[in-house]
Formats: structure tokens, C-alpha cells, sequence
């Protein structure tokens, strides 16, 4: 066995992570923790799942939800035209970055905002980057708490509502205590012109 794969099998994670891969591909919504907090998550072109996500969390069916991703490849699957200033920010900001651009697609159009925009971030915590890669799909992704009311800080805030009508939980850092950032946020237009929505 190379050492390469002996490493893999001892990721902690791993099995935790297949499992939520096999329950995304089923059409199933997951909890589990991102890259800033904990989040709520299904197959972003599947209308089904994402219609349940949206019912877990109480959340409009007219609001945009943003997209997780493992890696570049997604990002042109799911823009028309990505500018160069994006590719830019994915690369050189220090801390997690939401861009969201118009032009998306290939995704559930409900998930889109005005001008079929859609909001991406590119991930590189191991967990979801794994999970992200073995759907072959951009995660629909929503923080996990009912709508209207704060982002849980950890895994014990999380309403039980929304851990009961999940597909599966993950178990991975369940115990980290550490408060996660939300995401930079920024925005494209058509034109090209840039915008700071959340800093």
C-alpha cells in the first residue's frame, strides 16, 4: 500500500464525509461544518433537495442561495464568464470569499439571484473540498439556523428542528469550539463593476 493511500485511510473524517456524499447523491439534505460555521447543504441542481433545504430553514423560495465548491473546474461549470478580478479574489484573500457573479448555470434556477446570478466559494477545508469533489456538484449551502433567527455559534446551537429533519449530521468537528467567520462577500455585474457586500 503506498503511503499516500495508507494517510487517506486515516483521515478521520473520511467515512463521515462518504457518508454525506452518498446522501447528497440520494437527494438529501446534510448538517455540517464549513469553512466558516456550521451550514445546512444539498446537490445544487437538484430542485427537490433544494426545496426541502429551504423548508428545513423556514427560508423564502425566492432568495438566492450561494454554492460551495471544491475546485475551479466548478466555478466555469457554473458561470457563464468569470472575470478575471474574481479569479483574483479566490486566490489572494486570506479568509474564506464568497463572489457572486451573474451568468450562472447548470444549477436549480431557483438557487439564482437577479440577473441568474449566483454566488460561489471556493473551499479548502479538507471535509467539504472531499465532499464537494465526490458529488461532482456545487453544494447548495445556507448556515444552519431557522430563518430570522442568529447563526448558531457552534455545534450545540444548532436548533434541534433542523438536526431532526436532516438527512445526515455530520459528526466532524462537532466539538470544535472555535466561532467561525461568515465569508467576504463580494459582487459582479453584468458590466463588470465590483461591490463589497460584506467585509
Amino acid at each position: 500500500m503506498s503511503r499516500k493511500k495508507a494517510n487517506r485511510s486515516q483521515d478521520p473524517w473520511r467515512d463521515d464525509a462518504l457518508e454525506a456524499v452518498r446522501t447528497l447523491r440520494s437527494g438529501g439534505v446534510i448538517v455540517h461544518a464549513t469553512d466558516t460555521v456550521w451550514g445546512i447543504a444539498c446537490d445544487a441542481t437538484n430542485e427537490e433537495a433544494v426545496a426541502k433545504l429551504r423548508s428545513l430553514k423556514g427560508k423564502d423560495s425566492d432568495s438566492p442561495i450561494l454554492v460551495l465548491v471544491g475546485d475551479e473546474g466548478l466555478i466555469e461549470k457554473h458561470i457563464t464568464d468569470v472575470p478575471k478580478a474574481a479569479w483574483d479574489l479566490f486566490e489572494h484573500n486570506d479568509r474564506p470569499t464568497t463572489v457572486i457573479m451573474p451568468g450562472g448555470k447548470n444549477v436549480a434556477p431557483t438557487i439564482l439571484g437577479t440577473g441568474n446570478s449566483l454566488g460561489i466559494r471556493l473551499v479548502h477545508d479538507d471535509w467539504t473540498v472531499f465532499v464537494s469533489r465526490g458529488l461532482g456538484k456545487p453544494l447548495a449551502s445556507s448556515s444552519a439556523n431557522l430563518s430570522g433567527l442568529p447563526t448558531p455559534p457552534d455545534y450545540d446551537s444548532i436548533d434541534e428542528s433542523i438536526l431532526e429533519g436532516a438527512d445526515f449530521v455530520s459528526s466532524h468537528r462537532r466539538s470544535d469550539r472555535s466561532q467561525g467567520r461568515p465569508s467576504f462577500i463580494g459582487s459582479f455585474d453584468s458590466s463588470g463593476r465590483f461591490k463589497i457586500l460584506r467585509s
